[in-house]
Order: C-alpha cells, then structure tokens, then sequence
C-alpha cells in the first residue's frame, strides 16, 4: 500500500518534503517511533513497531505548522487535506520507522556524548551569538509537546539513521558526465536573434462595437467584469485607546513609569561625521596629510576619490553604530578634528567629526505626553477586560450586537457596502475597520443569521461582528463598464487584426522575402536581441519567443507575442553561443550536484521499497482519516 503511495506522490508538496526526508532525517521532534503519546488505536505498523493515531496526530500537526509558517498564513485541516499532508505524513513516519528498525539491526547507535554535542553545538538552538540558548530549546520543545527524555530519544534515533543515509552518499565524481553535459549544454546554450516588432496598437480603423457584441464580450470574459460579494455589517471593537479618556493617571503614576524607564530617555552622544576609506595605509596616510596641511576634507575626497560631499557625508552616527574599530578614535577627537588611519574590514579610514551633540536624559517634562500615554493604554487593558466579559456574557444569552453593545456601554459601528478585501464598490478602502486581519475573514464567513461571537485578535484586542446585508457576486451591467468593455474590446480586435498581419509576413518570411524587406513593407525597423538563455529570456521576449527561437534553425523564423502581449515579435535566430563550463562554472557544479542528489534520491527509494518487504507495512489511512 505504501508503495502505491510512493508512486503516486507526484504533486509538489509531497515532493518537496520528501526531498528533505532525503536530504536528512534529523527533522527533530517528529520522530514517530519516540512520540510520547499512546492515545487510540495503531494506524502504522512497521515489522513489531507501530504508531498510534495519537502519535500520528502529532506529527500530523507539526507538518501542518510547518506549511502554515511557509506561507505565513494558518493552513486549515481542509486545505491540508487538498495538498495530500495525510499521506505525506504517512509517508515521512513509515520511511522514518523502517530506516530505524535497519539501523537497530546493522547494530549502528548514538551515544548521550553525540546527542548533547548535537543538541549544543548543532545549529538549532544557537542564538545570534553562535551560543546555544536554554530558551530556544524550551520554546521548541513547548511548540512540539515533547518533554526533554523524549526529545533525547527521538534525537538519538535520527542520529542512528543518518548514519544508515550516510552509506548513500555518493562522490561527485560517479555522476555520468554525458548526462550532466547534456543538460548543461541545453541550459546555458545562448542565442540572439534579429526580429520585427508590430504593435497592436499601431492597428487602425478599429470599428465600434454594438451593445450586442459588447454584451457578448463581458459574458466570454467575466472575471474582468464580475463585482465581488459586497456585505453591510454592524461591528464592535473594543482596543485600549478607545477607552483611555475613563482613565485617570496620577502625577505619581507618571513618575514611577518615568523611573522605571528612565534609561529609554538616556539619549546617548553622537556625532555628525564624514568619511574616506582607501584600499591601504600608504594612501590614506597620504591623505591625512594633506588635510593636515590645510587641504579641505572634502576637496581631498574628490580629488582621490572622487567622491561628491553627500556621498562621504554618514550623518547623526551613536558610538555603538560604528565598527569597533572606529569607535574611540572618533569620539576622542574634537569638533573638526580628523582621526588618523584607522583599519577596518572595509579598509583605512579618515573621518572628520562635523558636530557633537552631548548625551542628554529627557527630562519628565519632555516626554510627559509619551508616559501619560503609555500608562493610560495600561490602564485602559482593564476596562477592555471588562467590556469584553460583558459582551461575552450578553451574546451568550442571545442578545443582538446592538443590544450587547447597549448593556455593556460600548458602541456600535456600522460599515458601508464593503467587499472582502476592505474596498468600497469605487475601489477606495473603507475607513475606520478594525485594524485585525481576522475582521474581514470572519464577516465573509457569517451568515445574516449566525450566532455572535466576541473575537479576540493576534494583538489582544477583540472585536464581534454581525452581518447585516449580503450583495452577492455578480456579473455588471454593460451600463457599469461600457467604456472599460468598449476599449478592451478594441484592444482584442487589433490583437486579431495584427496577428493576422504578422502571419501573412511569416509566410513570405518563409517563402524566401528577407527580414529587411518585412520590414519596410510593415514601415519598421529591424532590431537585435541580445544573447540570452531559454530560461532568461532577451528584453521584451516572452517565455514562448524564447522557446521558439530555441527550437529554431538559422534561416528559419517564428512567430510570437512578446513579454507583455502588446505586440507580435517576427524573428530568426542571429547568433547561437555554446555553453561554456568556465564561464558558467557554477551552472555546472549545480547540475553535477542535482544529477548527483537524484541518483541519491532514487537509490534511497528502491531501498526503501527493499525495506518494505523485509519488515512489511500495515496502514490503517481510513483511520488516520476518519481522525484527521
């Protein structure tokens, strides 16, 4: 059965996890032989290990987490469903099961010295530091439901199969050269062409369409001529800053969160400068000595650099900004005073200190307004609490958005004709929506009679919506779009006008008339595209020219749209250049090492196939469906 599924495992999805299934098996935390739940029935069986339906869940849910934090968007169970992520996961813990019970049988193992080293210094839970960080681990092991023991064990046995994938690794140099040759040859071969240009739009005495032919082209192109679902909807939305005028902060209140952020308010030095950086020692010394000997900053910047005052102009620099390097030797020296040659990375510099504005604590006073603020958002938290449990506690017992909104003192506010992106039916965005990206989501999800829910958003804040009117999606009038409908479907004529100029040039193209003369019936010039690749297309050429010109031989000619579609492109191959490995070095190596990781790819396959049938595989995916 599994194998069935291998084979029919073609969509992207199942491919791109499967490739890093291949890449490496230490995926922590979803190790399905190590989960620690035991909850329901068994679901996999591989030879006398197994997995449950709760350990399947699992990792049912981090892969799901995996693709939600791909597309930065929550991936719901229906569409994990339509991207095949049951049996992906199927896949990935069967495979991982049988490649463990080989690896237990070959005798490999990890030490707990392997595992802490691979925990410790392994890039996972290293902050920016390079350090390995306790919270990091925390944080992953909270995300995943693991505790630490089943952590360790889990990582131990991905540690043991790895070291079973390691015998497939293979050396660059088996890679069958025909083949990598071949496939570099065809992708880095370039060619340039000689072609003409008809613009569609240079097609005249367009006639005017009548309401019929109009009325025909809107229904053979609706989705340019359909308005979206538009809804009405009531709304509360309870945030702090609608409720910081019922607060009250004290002069000590200020004081104290004055206090406690006082170091917020300690505005460091800085320095308005300028800078030089040469390649060497030589010459920026060379430089300060001229400066010394009353040259102008800036006149030596031009003259051996040529560099413009703004380009050495860095502006209001903090010390802590600077490289390390930089940092004493520019705030030691006075207003208008030049540092000697200081090395960096980057190289020498000179840097000449324009201005100083000294450290400075804001007092209480200049920023009263910012820490009133800030205290009265806190406080206002409480009074959203509030609200909310009111308003939680009226919808419960049925009451009306209005009527919830009255019992709890909050206002309601009600939306215009708005679509699900927040536009109004003339395009411009509505004002005053909540500012949560769930709002709309949900008011194009309720129905006119639904249940109120209070909602609470990413950020803390809630809001509850009711819908109060739907306009559904429908195709427009011709009333509504007659000149947007009139000058699209001009435009669709000449397109066929011009086309059927430009394939009658073809055929005398064809019949011996040269590019030159097509020219000049056609009143154009002829031009040259520059040498390009089949997957970088020459300016202008689109992806269809660009395979034509490919498949063409000199002499001959083709036909195509260019890159926007505005015009039709008559051309013929110019020049043809070969693929040259050491232009293209790293072309090369990258399909070397493709080729390579396929031929890995595919032994790893039949060996898992192999594995099948030694310890054999059960899956229940009728189960595993039913709970997931």
């Amino acid at each position: 059965m599994l194998h069935a599924m291998r084979k029919g495992a073609s969509g992207w999805l199942a491919k791109g996890l499967l490739l890093l299934l291949v890449a490496s098996f230490a995926v922590w935390g979803i190790g399905g032989d190590m989960l620690g739940s035991s909850a329901g029935s068994d679901v996999i069986e591989v030879g006398d290990k197994t997995i449950t339906i709760g350990e399947f869940q699992r990792e049912y849910q981090n892969q799901i987490v995996t693709l939600s934090n791909l597309y930065r968007q929550r991936i719901s169970r229906e569409q994990a469903r339509q991207l095949g992520l049951i049996e992906n996961t199927v896949r990935i813990l069967t495979d991982r099961l049988l490649l463990s019970e080989k690896a237990k049988e070959l005798g490999l193992g990890a030490t707990d010295a392997a595992v802490l080293d691979e925990i410790r210094n392994g890039p996972t839970f290293k902050n920016e530091a390079g350090a390995f960080d306790r919270f990091r681990f925390q944080d992953y092991l909270r995300q995943t439901g693991y505790s630490e023991a089943e952590f360790v064990e889990v990582l131990r046995n991905d540690l043991m199969r790895q070291q079973l994938l390691s015998t497939f690794a293979l050396d660059p140099s088996v890679t069958p050269a025909v083949l990598v040759d071949t496939l570099f040859n065809h992708q880095q071969e370039k060619r340039s062409a000689s072609y003409i240009e008809l613009v569609n739009g240079n097609v005249k005495n367009a006639p005017a369409p009548t309401d019929d032919q109009l009325q025909t082209f809107i229904e053979e192109n609706p989705d340019a001529y359909t308005a979206p679902e538009y809804r009405k909807a009531s709304y509360i939305s309870l945030t702090p800053d609608l409720f910081t005028n019922q607060v009250n902060v004290t002069d000590a209140e200020m004081a104290d969160e004055y206090d406690g952020r006082k170091s917020e308010f300690d505005i460091p030095e800085s320095r308005h400068i300028q800078q030089m950086i040469f390649e060497d020692e030589a010459t920026a010394k060379a430089a300060a000595a001229l400066i010394s000997a009353g040259s102008e900053f800036a006149t030596v910047a031009k003259d051996q650099l040529q560099l413009t005052p703004e380009d050495i102009d860095l502006g209001e620099t903090a010390k802590g900004e600077l490289f390390e390097e930089l940092q004493e030797p520019v705030f030691s020296v006075a207003v208008n005073g030049v540092t000697p040659p200081v090395k960096t990375d980057l190289g020498w510099h000179l840097v000449k200190v324009t201005k100083i504005n000294p450290a400075k604590l804001q007092t209480l006073e200049e920023v009263k307004d910012r820490i009133k603020r800030s205290v009265a958002l806190r406080k206002a938290v409480d009074i959203v609490y509030e609200k909310s449990t009111a308003l939680e506690d009226e919808f419960a017992g049925g009451a009306t958005i209005a009527e919830a909104a009255k019992a709890a003192d909050v206002q309601v506010t009600n939306t215009d004709w708005i679509d699900i992106r927040g536009l109004t039916p003339n395009g411009t965005p509505a004002t005053k929506l909540p500012a949560a990206p769930e709002f709309l989501q949900e008011l194009f999800t309720k129905s006119k009679d639904a249940d109120i829910d209070l909602t609470q958003t990413r950020n803390g804040n809630y809001f509850a919506v009711s819908t109060v009117d739907i306009k559904p999606s429908a195709l427009k009038t011709l009333g509504e779009v007659k000149n947007a409908a009139t000058a699209a479907w001009t435009a669709n004529w000449q397109k066929d006008e011009n086309q059927k100029v430009a394939q009658a040039l073809l055929e005398k193209l064809k019949a011996g008339t040269s590019l030159e003369e097509a020219a000049t019936s056609a009143s154009v010039a002829v031009k040259t595209a520059e040498a390009a690749l089949r997957s970088r297309p020459a300016s202008g050429f689109s992806a269809e020219a660009a395979e034509d010109l490919f498949a063409l031989k000199k002499g001959d000619y083709a036909l195509a749209s260019n890159a926007s579609g505005s015009s039709y492109l008559l051309f013929t191959v110019k020049d043809i250049i070969a693929a040259d490995k050491e232009e293209a070095k790293a072309a090369a190596e990258n399909i070397q090492n493709g080729v390579l990781s396929g031929i890995q790819r595919d032994a790893l396959e039949q060996y898992q196939t192999y594995l099948e049938k030694t310890y054999g595989v059960n899956v229940k995916l009728g189960l595993i469906r039913e709970y997931n």
